[in-house]
């Protein structure tokens, strides 16, 4: 059992022993408050349950490390640690319940200033809603240190010196005594369909990958150290000047996390444990050390085992180094090219990289990193007179899909006259379609001819209320930057004037994107995850909030000072945009939202479809539950307004009742995009179910050793091939009763993606 691995392994250290005596000091707290002979409700879980505060702690601290760096709702945050905790002792689902236990594993948090929860002011169709959000308290390093002390403990969501059980069904009992099911909250009829008979491909695909060996390469993680600790510009909030301090904070918080969750593991062999989610798609259970995270976690991996190059491992090698250098759209012999022109400058970063800096500029900085590192020692072995062929290489090369969301939709649809844009099909000059790039250059004209339209009254705005509100911000990040105490009068100066002059300020938005002065690969990277994310069914207003938050890190000054409105305008724009140049791709998605209401119309019951060639049960399950005003007596432990802290004895909130109905628009609005990453998450296991070496998985993202490349790129193209050619939208139709009809399709060729160079590049 997990309590007696802790005990066993002293992994309790200072920072877990005051959460401990903490939660002890609150039981009895809670014991004698009121005289009310009944037991609180906390009192009696722990009681009844036989809870241990080291399992508590166990269990929560990942969920606070990761929640709580730009702030996390406090309901939120406090109902999934406590459905954890309640879970990992078989307790049913009971909301309320789970909601109180949580509030009081967080107020054990507070009290020792690791959290810190407060009242804020949220904005939502412009109307400000009181909420309690928990935030990194004044110890927030102490959080990090919390990650050190529970190094050692077996834990499924962390990576394992031992390579995990295979999985033989839907569920799977692990180490520690806790019980796991292969999809996530999945129930026992959908777990029931996950078997060697029906799923034999699923299986094989996730314990394929649970057998890849991962290492920490001692030298990589000494430069990732020597990098955080010394403010090196590698990461964005060191290097990103408009960056806020809040934001920042939270980057700095995630750079230590992965720090801290790689350390054990350097010069070690470690594997990972693996779920599906409801559509397919492939996740480790570790919360910071895997392929799905941030350049800062990817570039800490390396096969633990190597293979040699062999006669296409270099090439291979240095398409990779180009790719996580940033130059992702040359050809592959332009891509070696590339490296072969600066291979002596990369060499150097490799040998050197604490004063040979290069490596810091680059697109993924860690990756590139690991790369040259491993570049320099084929250098020496080259010098030493040996063969190249015979050098052994760790480096995960990947190969990304070229915008695979639309490269999907694009196939299904057949559409003939784009899939070039998204590389499924080969372009006619040779070089890479840029879906992102066609459409910034149509929203850039479009936002030009219309600025060209607006009225002099708000040309004369934009000199007087932007440039006011510019020079407004300018101040602010100045005074922010410098830590001068009026940087908080600054930035409620800033505020006032949004509010006094909200109309004008918007009627300057046209204007604002016409006067930048952006280069067409700044627009590019603006309008990058609007544009990936259509096929996923972004909304207008989801794209613009992706421009609020995206453009947050793209160091121009300029950008930065901008409208929230304006963001809104410009996802607005892209959305009209991709939906009056591609009707094709709107038609398919029209067909799967009507198909989908149809379904659930019709039998009642939740969007259920058998994937095509695995049999992975794809069910799409949301819910709306009915709003249930609850009352905790227990107290929360929160900071002021006015910074200091205080008990709140009777907190009242709404929470979900455990009676859900099936939510139609939700489900309608998501069919879209999960079936696109049903379908991808079908192809990826189609492809290591194929290939009879070590696949790296993120999604669309495959990675293999060098000599490995050029056989998984077939593999990859080839799988995308027999999907279409197995009719996927038959399938769905079939499945789902042909309650609607099938589009009108187009005349794309699916055997022009194993010509396409950059489907997958």
């Amino acid at each position: 059992m997990l309590n007696q691995e802790l005990e066993k392994l002293e992994t309790l250290g200072p920072i877990g022993t005051k959460i401990k005596t903490k939660m002890e000091e609150l039981y009895d707290r809670l014991l004698h408050k009121g005289s009310s002979p009944k037991k609180p409700d906390v009192i009696r879980m722990i009681d009844t349950s036989k809870m241990d505060y080291a399992i508590m702690i166990q269990l929560s601290q990942s969920m606070i490390a990761t929640g709580v760096s730009e702030g996390q709702n406090l309901v939120a945050l406090a109902t999934a640690i406590g459905h954890k905790v309640r879970d990992y002792y078989n307790l049913p689902m009971k909301t309320e319940l789970a909601l109180k236990l949580g509030v009081f594993c967080i107020n054990a948090y507070a009290l020792n200033e690791l959290v810190l929860t407060k009242i804020v002011n949220e904005y939502q169709n412009n109307k400000a809603k009181t909420v309690y959000k928990v935030f990194a308290g004044y110890k927030r390093g102490d959080l990090r240190k919390l990650t050190k002390e529970f190094a050692k403990v077996i834990s499924s969501h962390k990576p394992l010196l031992k390579q995990a059980e295979p999985w033989t069904s839907g569920k799977t009992r692990i180490r520690n005594g806790e019980v796991l099911k292969l999809i996530k909250g999945a129930k026992e009829e959908i777990l029931a369909r996950i078997n060697p008979n029906n799923t034999p491909i699923v299986l094989n695909a996730i314990n394929k990958k649970q057998a890849v060996a991962y290492t920490v390469k001692p030298e990589v993680f000494k430069v990732y150290k020597w990098a955080l600790q010394n403010k090196q510009e590698c990461f964005e909030f060191n290097s990103v000047k408009t960056i806020t301090k809040e934001r920042a904070s939270a980057k700095e918080d995630e750079a230590y996390h992965v720090l801290h969750a790689a350390e054990p593991y350097v010069g070690k062999t470690f594997y990972q444990l693996y779920k599906c989610d409801t559509r397919g798609r492939f996740y480790a259970l570790s919360a910071y050390l895997n392929e799905l995270n941030s350049d800062n976690a990817k570039g800490m991996l390396s096969f633990a085992e190597g293979a040699k190059l062999g006669p296409t491992g270099k090439d291979d090698l240095y398409h990779h180094i180009a790719n996580m250098y940033g130059e992702d759209k040359l050809t592959h012999k332009q891509k070696v090219q590339f490296v072969e022109n600066k291979y002596y400058d990369f060499v150097a970063m490799g040998k050197d990289p604490y004063n040979n800096k290069g490596w810091m500029l680059t697109e993924e900085p860690f990756q590139f990193l690991n790369s040259v590192m491993e570049l320099a020692e084929l250098d020496k072995w080259f010098v030493d007179g040996k063969d190249i062929e015979d050098f052994v290489s760790h480096t995960i090369c990947y190969r990304d899909g070229s915008n695979n969301g639309l490269q999907w939709l694009f196939s299904l649809a057949k559409d003939d006259k784009h899939a070039h844009l998204v590389n499924v099909k080969p372009t006619s000059d040779s070089k890479p379609g840029d879906m992102y790039t066609y459409v910034a250059e149509r929203v850039r004209a479009k936002l030009l001819a219309n600025a060209s339209h607006e009225s002099e009254l708000a040309m004369q705005y934009y000199d007087l209320y932007f440039k006011t509100i510019e020079r407004l911000r300018n101040r602010f990040r100045i005074a922010e930057l410098n830590n001068d105490p009026r940087a908080e009068l600054k930035k409620k100066a800033i505020k006032q004037y949004q509010r006094k002059y909200k109309t004008q300020l918007a009627m300057t938005d046209t204007i604002y994107w016409a006067k930048a002065k952006f280069s067409m690969k700044e627009w590019r990277k603006i309008v990058k995850r609007n544009v990936m994310t259509y096929g996923y069914s972004a909304t207008k207003k989801g794209m613009g909030d992706q421009i609020i938050d995206d453009t947050r890190d793209i160091d121009n000054e300029y950008l930065s000072n901008k409208q929230h409105s304006a963001a809104r305008l410009l996802g607005a724009t892209v959305y009209t945009t991709i939906e009056s140049e591609f009707p094709e791709v709107s038609s398919l998605m029209k067909m799967f939202k009507d198909n989908c209401r149809e379904y659930i119309s019709k039998y009642n019951k939740h969007y259920y479809c058998d994937t095509l060639i695995s049999n992975f049960p794809f069910l799409q399950e949301y819910v709306k539950h009915k709003l249930v005003r609850v009352k905790i007596s227990d107290g929360l432990y929160i900071q002021n307004r006015d910074k200091s802290f205080v008990w709140v004895d009777e907190l009242k909130c709404s929470i979900q009742s455990d009676t859900p109905k099936i939510n139609v628009d939700k489900s309608v609005s998501g069919i879209s995009p999960n079936t696109i990453h049903n379908l991808d998450s079908l192809h990826l296991m189609l492809v290591i179910d194929k290939c009879d070496f070590d696949i790296v998985s993120a999604h669309d993202s495959y990675g293999a050793h060098a000599c490995n490349v050029n056989k998984m790129q077939k593999v990859i193209r080839e799988k995308f091939k027999l999907i279409i050619d197995s009719k996927p939208l038959e399938h769905i139709l079939n499945q789902t009763g042909n309650l609607v009809p099938m589009i009108k399709q187009g005349n794309l060729d699916s055997s022009e993606i194993l010509d396409s160079e950059f489907a997958f590049a």
